[in-house]
Formats: C-alpha cells, structure tokens, sequence
C-alpha cells in the first residue's frame, strides 16, 4: 500500500505545477498588462499558447505512454516545460513568451496523464475513478497556490521571481520522479510508430467517443478556460472587486475545484458500488454544471458570484470517463484513447481564452482601463450555448455508450 502512495503523491506534484503554470496567470494578468503592454485579445492568446500546446501534445503523448509507462515520459517532458519557463521569465518579447508558453504547455501535456495510466498501473480497477480523482483534485492545489499565496508573494517577488521559484520547484518533481516511481519492467512496446498509429483508428471509430468527447471537451475546456485566466478578471470588472478580494474569490474558487474533484471521484466509487453506472453519474453532474451559468449571466453579480463555487466544483465531472474509457479500449490502448479526449478538451479551453479576450476588445473600455461587463456576458452566453448543446447531442447518443458493445 506504501507504495501506490507514493506514486500518487509524486504525480500529484507533477500535475500540481502543471496547473500552477496554466492558472498563474489570472493573478499576475495586472503584472503582465503593464509590463508586455498587453490587451486583452493578446493576454488570451498568450495565456491560451499553454493549452493548445497540451492539445498538439496528445497523440504522440499516448502513444509513448504507452509504449514507455510515466517514468520516462514524465521526466523528459518536465525538463522541457522547466527550459520553456525560464525562456518566458527572462523576455519581455510578447513573440518569444508565446513561443516559450507552447514549450511549458507541451512539457506539461503529461501531467495528468502520466498519473492516470500510473493509476491504471498501481490501482486495482474498483479503485481507478477515486485513484483518478485524488490525483485530479491534489493537482487542483495548483488553482489554491496561484490565488492569495501568489498575491502574496508579490510583495517581496516580480512576476519573474515567481517564475523562478516554481522552476526550482519543477527540478525538484524531477527528482522525485527518478528516484521514487520505480523502474517500468515489460513495459516497452516493440511495435513501430505506423502501427501504434494505425490502431488509433479502433478508437476513432468507436461511436462512443463522438458522443461522449463533445460534452467532455466542451465543459471542461470551457471550466479550465475561465478557471485559469477570465474568472479573475471577471471578479474585478464585473463584480467590482479589490485586488484583494479578486485574490479571495480565486482562493475560493481553488477550494470549490479541490474539494468538487475529489467528491466526483468519492462519490462515483460509491454509487457504483450500488451498481449505478458512472457515465449516469457524470452526467447528472454536468448538468448541474451547466445550469450554474444561467444564474452567473443573468442574475446580479454579487449574487452570480457565488454560484463560480458550483461551476467550480463540478466543471470537471469529465475526469469519471477516463476510467470508462479504459473498461472500454482495454490497457493497452488506455493512454491513447484517453488523450485523444483530452486533446478536445485543451482545444476548446484554448479557444474559449482566446475568444472571450476578443470578445471583450469588441466593446469599449469602462473608466478608460477596465474591461466591459456586458462583454462578459455575451462571451459566457456563447459558452452555454455550446455546453447545452454537447449535453443534448450526449443524451442523444447515450444508447451507443455500453461497455457491452465495443
């Protein structure tokens, strides 16, 4: 038992920094505005660098994983993600930090997903969605250290100081991972790239994927998107909050995200254990999700505020289908089915940064430096819009999702 322990640890550190670096800048937006003469088209663009590298990462990334387990994939892709920060925190070129954000992006593809085939690895089956779950929701501290923790540290460091202390940290994870997580035996897989490739076609085909990927893209790209950059801002031009407060409301957001994650996967061991499927249990949490939005657009924003605690804690109900998605592929063509799903959900969370930071440049500032209220809505009716269509087309679909027929 001692040691699925410390395997869960590490990778709960590995994907823990991967969220500092995907989040961080929601607190130090300010910073970057001033000192890169940012707006706010561009800030979503460089913010969002980050997740469509992780989106570009997916393929290859399952396909080594699974030919080469999360030891050695882990590691190679830290040291890149750790060379692509020190590039960001030493420039000042809008053009050389994009391009040094799609190197941490891709360093932290893994993260998650190194964990997860870990979990398929170490865990017995019964326990995948909890094993995943504690993984998912320790990495979410990462949402907890970019909020007042980082304000803090800004009244003794630069945003570049703040880079180099979580660089230090990334080398440290390092070295965890090569002394702790034990060496993979039997795992390397002899058979050429071209035909791990042309496997993937077994999962492309499968109905189940296009039914299921949509409303798992859709909703957690659009929670990721906004959780790592908007919410912040959202916090200070629309709700008027202080600094202060905006560092608070991230605080509690981080906590609604830790707790909600964790929960998902305790509750769904539960429940299945009382034989209710998990894909029912996913979805009657999604749908919570998505009926939080109504009340965040359209009710005043100190009330709207206190529903960002649900949408949250419940964003990322999608993580219950990487467990399902290995019942249903087998082990070993896990990693690979369960990135080509993730690859959707970077994507989406890549295009909904960047598109509300274009939205919101299409409305005139407010008091001549804040961003437009009203910019805010129009970009979040678009979202649910979205999400409310990928949930009618999975419950369209939910006959082709029985683990009995692939």
């Amino acid at each position: 038992m001692k040691q699925p322990i410390i395997i869960i640890t590490v990778f709960i550190l590995g994907y823990l920094l991967a969220i500092v670096f995907r989040s961080i800048n929601a607190i130090l937006a300010p910073n970057l505005i001033i000192d890169v003469n940012l707006t706010a088209s561009s800030l979503g663009l460089l913010t969002s660098t980050l997740l469509i590298a992780h989106a570009i990462a997916q393929i290859p990334l399952g396909l080594y994983l699974d030919s080469h387990g999360p030891k050695k994939v882990q590691i190679t892709l830290l040291l890149l993600a750790a060379f692509g920060c020190i590039i960001f925190a030493i420039s000042s070129n809008i053009y050389i930090m994009t391009f040094a954000r799609l190197l941490i992006g891709i360093g932290f593809s893994g993260s998650l997903m190194s964990g997860f085939r870990a979990v398929s690895m170490y865990f017995k089956p019964e326990n995948a969605a909890l094993g995943n779950g504690i993984i998912m929701s320790g990495g979410q501290l990462g949402l907890l250290i970019t909020s007042w923790p980082t304000e803090f540290m800004l009244n003794f460091l630069s945003w570049r100081g703040i880079y180099a202390f979580f660089i230090f940290l990334i080398f440290i994870v390092v070295i965890m991972t090569y002394y702790l997580i034990p060496k993979q035996e039997k795992i390397y897989n002899t058979q050429p790239i071209s035909q791990r490739l042309a496997e993937l076609k077994k999962i492309l085909s499968d109905k189940s994927i296009w039914y299921l990927g949509p409303l798992i893209w859709i909703t957690g790209g659009t929670h990721i998107g906004i959780l790592t950059l908007w919410a912040g801002p959202w916090f200070h031009d629309v709700a008027g909050y202080g600094r202060n407060d905006v560092a608070t409301g991230l605080t509690i957001n981080a906590i609604a995200a830790i707790s909600g994650i964790f929960l998902t996967g305790l509750v769904a061991k539960i429940l299945t254990s009382h034989q209710i499927e998990i894909l029912k249990v996913f979805r009657y949490i999604l749908i919570i999700y998505i009926l939080s939005w109504f009340p965040l657009i359209f009710l005043p924003p100190n009330i709207g505020a206190f529903f960002w605690i649900i949408i949250a804690m419940t964003g990322q109900a999608g993580i219950l289908s990487y467990s399902w998605i290995t019942s249903r592929f087998g082990l070993s063509l896990s990693s690979r089915a369960n990135t080509i799903v993730n690859l959707g959900t970077f994507v989406i969370a890549f295009f909904v940064q960047w598109l509300i930071g274009v939205i919101i440049d299409l409305f005139p500032l407010v008091n001549g430096s804040e961003y437009n209220p009203v910019a805010y809505d129009v970009s979040f009716m678009v979202l649910l819009l979205m999400q409310i269509i990928a949930l009618i087309w999975f419950l369209r679909g939910e006959n082709h999702l029985k683990l009995e027929d692939g």
